[in-house]
């Protein structure tokens, strides 16, 4: 009873270090284990279903995923069945090396020795010295197997030869008959003829455009304008107050000859009344119009002065109204530097 207690307590035991190390496998771990037997399962029924290639397929997807001595094992019989005889070979080579499954390796030792004469084998042979050439069967790189017989399955191959700055080669061989070895010569490859620099840039072509005209110059003298405006108003006043005293003068000598019409009294005329009167109006006339005058031209002084003052300076300028009474004369004077 004792010892049916203590092998109860050693499976407990050895059940419980189970599940201690399936939770600590990693998540993706456990995946892929799972899917890796899945597809291992997979591969069995199709083999048992004589899917032989579907079965390979398989049976590579599961050792990918997860390799095992059993997977690669099964693997090897696939291919062999398949007719690929040197991936078969050498999967059971490996496994006569490496194997722990006794029986297991000594049936991969059998077969691999009993394909071993019937491999075909391929031998790349470059003629020529081309730097950095490289080989490849069907897109894999085999440039390290130059010069050795090497096994390989059985049938159409493309082989291919590059280097920078050569002609690429290609060729298509066909491997077949069992202990045969197909030599491939690979020729010398032809280097690319050097490709001629692009040609200098053209010389510009000159703009033949006219130059663009020079800016306008600049006005040291902005206000210049206004004050030729501005001294013309004055001159125009002047003209017009000149007009003004004419008129008021012409208006004084008319009234005193109606005077002397009338006998010395307008109001009690005693001349010619149709003379006199004819004096009166063209005196009043002038005088409306020396009125007149005397408004316009003392406006345009005083506007062409102001003008004149208040123009930018160019310089310094010293301005001096002055006004003019003498005679027959009455006006205003500007003095000054311009």
């Amino acid at each position: 009873m004792i010892d049916g207690m203590r092998r109860h307590l050693a499976l407990v035991t050895m059940a419980v270090g189970l599940m201690a190390g399936a939770a600590a496998a990693q998540p993706d771990d456990l995946a892929k284990k799972t899917a890796a037997e899945a597809a291992f399962r997979q591969g069995k029924d199709q083999i048992a279903a004589g899917q032989v290639a579907e079965a390979c397929e398989s049976f590579s997807k599961s050792q990918e995923l997860d390799p095992q001595l059993g997977t690669q094992y099964n693997l090897g019989l696939c291919y062999e069945k398949l007719g690929r005889s040197a991936s078969a070979w050498a999967l059971y080579s490996t496994l006569a090396e490496t194997d722990t499954n006794r029986g297991r390796k000594a049936d991969a030792a059998k077969r691999a020795k009993a394909l071993s004469p019937k491999l075909v084998r391929v031998l790349l042979v470059v003629r020529g010295a081309t730097p950095g050439i490289k080989v490849s069967r069907d897109g894999s790189d085999i440039t390290a197997a130059i010069g050795v017989a090497t096994p390989v399955d059985p049938g159409q191959s493309m082989i291919e030869a590059t280097a920078e700055g050569y002609q690429p080669w290609h060729a298509e061989v066909a491997v077949m008959g069992d202990g045969t070895t197909v030599t491939v010569e690979i020729p010398a490859l032809e280097k690319l003829a050097e490709t001629p620099p692009p040609p200098p840039d053209p010389d510009p072509v000159p703009d033949q455009r006219p130059p663009p005209p020079p800016p306008p110059p600049i006005d040291l003298d902005p206000g210049h304008g206004r004050r030729v405006i501005g001294v013309g108003l004055v001159a125009g006043g002047v003209a017009a107050l000149g007009a003004g005293v004419a008129f008021g003068l012409m208006s004084t000598s008319a009234n005193d000859d109606a005077k002397r019409e009338c006998g010395g009294d307008v109001a009690d005329c005693r001349g010619d009344l149709g003379a006199a009167q004819d004096l009166i109006d063209s005196a009043r006339t002038r005088a409306t119009l020396s009125t007149v005058a005397f408004a316009v031209g003392g406006a345009a002084v005083v506007g062409g002065v102001v003008l004149y003052l208040t123009a930018p300076a160019k310089r310094n300028r010293e301005v001096a109204l002055v006004p003019a009474v003498g005679g027959d004369t009455l006006g205003v004077l500007v003095r000054g530097s311009f």
